[in-house]
């Protein structure tokens, strides 16, 4: 694959690399503890390496149904699905995306409880999505769905999914979305979680709330309850993912 959708979208500095970054840009040089992130630094290196081998598993082994990534943000893992799909998987595939591209809604009381979102956190304009495609120079291009999750979904997800990629933050969220997803993927198909943070399996001290977000465990833990898949934790360096294959 690709490295540019993969190995060149690079994770912005921690604080610390900021603050040494603006001291050097003071004193006049222009060396840098760290390179300046690409886009926005949404994800990273090791969560597109996730992105890229399950999709990849799904198309494969041809698994049935569309791809599909709720909570597209600025499209950094968008370049990495599209790149997959495009490279080898079934024409006869389609990708589609879900996004507000305004950023989280106002947390209900659920989220709230967490204190970690506000409105608007995570803005993502649809300019900056399309500007990721133009600079991971991928002509192709997912179908683009535009709006709440409450008016998206389930309204405009495909009939069968093969591959899933659910990044919605909040509890509130990730409850709407995961038991339509999951009505809809096939025997087969790989769900993916943008942050899956488990402490018992991946233990952060000091992990940042964004990188926690722990209402979307709940809702997944909520969900599979009483059912047969569990969610597996997939190490991403400064967070973890989670995913899922339904049985």
């Amino acid at each position: 694959m690709d490295d540019i959708v993969v190995a060149r979208l690079k994770r912005p500095p921690g604080r610390r690399q900021q603050l040494a970054n603006g001291l050097l840009a003071r004193l006049g040089t222009r060396l840098r503890v760290a390179p300046q992130p690409y886009a926005w630094g949404y994800g990273n290196t090791e969560s597109r390496m996730n992105v890229f081998h399950l999709a990849s598993q799904t198309c494969a082994y041809g698994v049935p149904g569309d791809l599909v990534e709720i909570g597209c943000a600025i499209g950094e893992s968008s370049v990495v699905i599209q790149s997959v799909l495009s490279a080898g998987g079934d024409q006869r595939k389609r990708f589609h995306v879900y996004d507000s591209f305004e950023g989280l809604p106002a947390p209900a009381a659920a989220d709230a409880v967490d204190g970690i979102y506000r409105k608007g956190d995570m803005l993502a304009p649809l300019e900056r999505f399309e500007e990721t495609f133009v600079k991971a120079g991928l002509a192709a291009r997912p179908v683009i769905h535009r709006g709440w999750f409450e008016d998206t979904i389930p309204a405009a997800l495909p009939d069968t999914i093969s591959f899933a990629m659910i990044d919605c933050d909040l509890y509130s969220s990730t409850a709407h979305v995961l038991p339509h997803v999951y009505a809809r993927m096939s025997p087969g198909a790989i769900a993916m979680f943008g942050v899956y943070y488990d402490p018992e399996v991946y233990r952060q001290e000091g992990i940042r709330g964004p990188y926690a977000s722990p209402g979307v465990k709940r809702a997944t833990d909520e969900f599979f309850a009483n059912r047969p898949e569990r969610v597996s934790v997939l190490y991403a360096n400064e967070y973890s993912n989670g995913y899922f294959r339904k049985y």
